[in-house]
């Protein structure tokens, strides 16, 4: 079966190996490293836009990644500056503000952190 690409979203141009800081009260306090893959449903012959996060801490541990598809949660949340971070650690569970490095930063940010699509 044929699968059609999905319909082009220019806000979500920055997810495509994107990197952002997390940060409360002023203080960064670690990054969000995104990517944007595609998918597609058993029964739909046109693939959608499928975000993956990983939260990295300023002390290096890194949480699960997260998947986020339609309606996209996280996506929403990050267009709108903060990010509710789930985490096993109860203490860094939370709202965090949150925004995009340029791309330049980001691509030194990932190499600088060590995050690879294996991390998602």
């Amino acid at each position: 079966m044929s699968r059609s690409p999905p319909d082009p979203d220019a806000s979500l141009d920055p997810f495509v190996n994107g990197l952002g800081v997390l940060s409360r009260n002023g203080d960064v306090v670690g990054h969000v490293a995104t990517v944007r893959w595609e998918f597609h449903t058993l029964f739909s012959r046109k693939q959608q836009w499928w975000i993956w996060t990983v939260v990295i801490w300023n002390d290096g541990r890194r949480e699960r990644p997260e998947e986020d598809y339609p309606p996209r949660s996280s996506v929403a949340e990050m267009k709108d500056g903060y990010l509710e971070v789930y985490s096993r650690d109860e203490a860094r569970a939370g709202r965090y503000d949150f925004a995009w490095l340029q791309p330049e930063a980001a691509r030194e940010g990932w190499s600088r952190l060590g995050i690879t699509h294996a991390d998602f």
